[in-house]
């Protein structure tokens, strides 16, 4: 039976925790909130990006070169993967963000190779004819950096 409140209306009874739910509520969306003020989209009348479509998986990256990825590094923004078919090997990686994928390539051509590149993923290999394969899958685009030499001309000793 609901208590009565005198006033010919029964009320519901509440639960000790429903007044500060509301206000718990607000506490939680405010700080999330709170490193949004800065954001593209935050206030200014612009709505706010939806988060990317999760990266390429390396099993159907690796699945277009015929081979099955060894996963060597599984974090939020990168993954990377290495497989080989007959004496060709590959290196395959996927990024959350097109930025990390062009961070990622710019840092590793100065180690030289070819590298097929899509949105979010790149694959690696000695040649452009290996990635061929791929490429006809995938898609992507070729891309090659002159391997890299270090040549020591620098002078040694005390004269």
């Amino acid at each position: 039976m609901l208590p009565d409140t005198g006033e010919g209306t029964p009320r519901t009874p509440r639960s000790p925790r429903s007044p500060r739910a509301p206000r718990a509520i607000a506490l939680l969306a405010a700080l999330l909130c709170a490193g949004c003020a800065g954001a593209p989209g935050a206030g200014g009348g612009e709505p706010a990006a939806s988060p990317p479509p999760a990266p390429e998986p390396l099993d159907r990256i690796a699945a277009a070169l015929g081979c099955s990825p060894e996963v060597t590094v599984d974090a939020q923004e990168v993954r990377e993967g290495a497989c080989a078919v007959g004496a060709q090997a590959f290196r395959l990686a996927t990024f959350s963000t097109a930025e990390g994928r062009a961070a990622w390539l710019s840092e590793s051509r100065q180690y030289g190779g070819t590298y097929l590149v899509g949105e979010r993923w790149i694959i690696t290999a000695p040649s452009a004819d290996a990635l061929t394969p791929a490429r006809s899958r995938l898609g992507g685009t070729l891309d090659s950096a002159p391997a890299h030499t270090h040549t020591d001309t620098h002078t040694h000793g005390a004269g």
